[in-house]
């Protein structure tokens, strides 16, 4: 009997298989291979879209808005990201530590001009989309959008799921008093995100959430320069709701009284909570959430104790993310660890504080261990130690949370200078051991290096750090190669290799100045891949990767995230 092809297989079943495909660099090289597979692919390709603007990749939008593009018409999401125009270099001369001049490259990032070019490109990106295909549409840049822009998208794009009311260069109030009929057109929408910075825009939130009947999502996002400009009480108090609750949710009081929102997900950043249960917790039903954000907000502890109340509990609630900066607030993290308690059936976990002296109990986590399969805890202290559980508590998390698939945490200390890692390092590596279906791990804190690596001003040499790249390489690989073993021995992973696919050093992409270590890099990620040495035998082999890219190579890489906003998110996001 001749084998069976791909290409004697049926439309469908070629169809299913192609959908694993995500990486678009793979998808785009498939729709050069047949007609037919073209067809397959490209609403695949063409869905989501990531565009930098405001630069000289803005003469690629033309051709991507070609006629003869067949990809247009099944474009449904748009992320757009600012691209810095960089001006003339200027040449300086630094001494270095050898004494001698090295000449750096400096240079400077022309915003302005480049928010200006890309409100061009959005423009012509609006008036050549077919009409009605979005459903979203996100400006992620803190520039101003423009208002033209706004309204021609509301016009032109009826079918939008998301609505953002963001910083904008005209105000939102005397544009929808003049057209009512922007705001019917987008009944269909289910998520609103918010972003007040004044009064006009704390009133279009509310027109909007006022005439949006169907919302399941909402992020809100209070600006701290918005209280610097208002004295009558931003914030809600003892006494009386804030303006921002009273504004925007305006039509819903009295709250004691009014039928709350039913949300899916809820996102909240930088909000005073401390009074919630007068507020929040009457117009929001939490009880509903499957998924809760909580971004430096102060007063955390009170709605936490409050959630953790059995009538208030979110008995749905499967992605929990906190992230918090007080550090006025000593029972914020009791009080999380109560909820932590209260609540059962968590998948995601994301924990990241600062300046708190400890960490979320490991019963705490272990209580969901059945069902969590993201972990992330991150303690950020100004100075060292770097806060991380001790063996114990570690291995008690291992041994209850064994579905975990992707683990951030802070490892202890160890040195690429060394051949092997240090004693408790091993043993934090020994628990990883028992989540057999573990494929991403992130280690927050950075391994040291010789000291004659560092330079006089506390960085880590220019010239050294390939080496020092080279030294984290090899210690992926080992940590690689061990993994493969256990699973041979248990009879896990797949083939000849365990689950794990990803290994990071560093966190959120972006690592602040390490004084302990001395080292100030972005996150390093690296991933399976393969050598072929001269006689044909194919090998394992710690690649490193770029950070954005990783989420192509490995979907299940969400973990490397731990930042409230972030493009990340954009083609995770279904």
């Amino acid at each position: 009997m001749a084998p069976l092809l791909f290409n004697d297989l049926s439309y469908d079943i070629k169809k299913l298989i192609l959908s694993y495909i995500i990486r678009p660099e793979d998808l785009k090289h498939l729709c050069l291979t047949s007609k037919q597979i073209r067809n397959i692919v490209t609403p695949q390709l063409y869905r989501k879209v990531l565009l930098f603007i405001g630069g000289e990749k803005d003469l690629r939008v033309p051709a991507l808005l070609s006629r003869s593009n067949p990809g247009i018409q099944h474009i449904r999401k748009i992320y757009l990201q600012l691209e810095k125009t960089v001006l003339p270099s200027q040449i300086i001369q630094e001494s270095s530590d050898e004494s001698e001049d090295e000449e750096v490259e400096v240079r400077v990032e022309d915003v302005s001009g480049a928010a200006r070019q890309a409100q061009f490109t959005v423009r012509l990106l609006l008036d050549f989309l077919p009409n009605d295909i979005l459903e979203t549409f996100s400006w992620q840049n803190w520039e101003p959008f423009s208002m033209d822009n706004w309204i021609l998208l509301l016009k032109k794009q009826k079918r939008l799921k998301a609505i953002e009311c963001a910083c904008v260069n005209s105000p939102f109030m005397p544009v929808l008093e003049k057209h009512p009929e922007l705001l019917k057109n987008l009944e269909g929408a289910t998520s609103v995100h918010f972003f007040p910075d004044n009064l006009d825009r704390l009133q279009a939130c509310q027109k909007i959430l006022q005439s949006q009947p169907n919302i399941t999502e909402m992020q809100l996002s209070s600006d701290r320069a918005l209280a610097e400009g208002i004295t009558d009480g931003l914030q809600d108090s003892s006494t009386r709701p804030g303006l921002i609750s009273r504004t925007i949710f305006s039509h819903l009081m009295p709250f004691e009284t009014c039928k709350p929102l039913v949300l899916k997900k809820l996102s909240i950043d930088n909000i005073d909570l401390r009074y919630a249960a007068d507020t929040y917790m009457k117009f929001i039903k939490f009880s509903a959430l499957e998924s809760l954000v909580i971004g430096a907000c102060t007063g955390a502890d009170a709605l936490f104790a409050q959630l953790s109340k059995p009538h208030l509990r979110p008995t749905k609630l499967h992605k929990l993310r906190w992230f918090h900066e007080e550090t006025s607030e000593p029972h914020a993290l009791e009080a999380f660890e109560g909820l932590l308690d209260a609540l059962s059936g968590l998948k995601i976990l994301h924990i990241d504080t600062h300046n708190i002296q400890g960490l979320p109990s490991a019963s705490a986590i272990a209580h969901h261990g059945k069902t969590l399969q993201i972990l992330g805890v991150r303690s950020r202290m100004p100075r060292p130690p770097i806060l991380s559980y001790d063996s114990e508590q570690f291995d008690e998390i291992c041994t209850n949370c064994l579905e975990l698939r992707q683990l951030s945490v802070t490892f202890p200390p160890t040195s690429v200078s060394n051949a092997t890692p240090s004693t408790e390092f091993k043993t934090y590596l020994r628990s990883c051991r028992k989540l057999r279906h573990l494929v991403t791990i992130n280690f927050h804190d950075w391994p040291s290096t010789d000291s004659s690596f560092i330079g006089r001003s506390g960085k880590l040499k220019i010239l050294w750090y390939d080496l020092y790249e080279h030294n984290l390489q090899r210690l992926a690989q080992q940590i690689f190669e061990a993994s493969d073993i256990n699973s041979a021995v248990q009879g896990w992973g797949l083939g000849n290799r365990s689950m794990l696919s990803v290994i990071a050093f560093g966190a959120n992409g972006k690592t602040p100045y390490d004084e302990r270590q001395h080292i100030r890099l972005k996150q390093v990620p690296f991933v399976r891949g393969t050598q072929t040495d001269a006689f044909g035998k194919t090998s394992m082999l710690a690649v490193k990767t770029m950070w954005k890219m990783v989420q192509f190579i490995e979907p299940e890489s969400d973990v490397l995230n731990h930042s409230l906003y972030d493009l990340h998110d954009v083609h995770n996001s279904s």
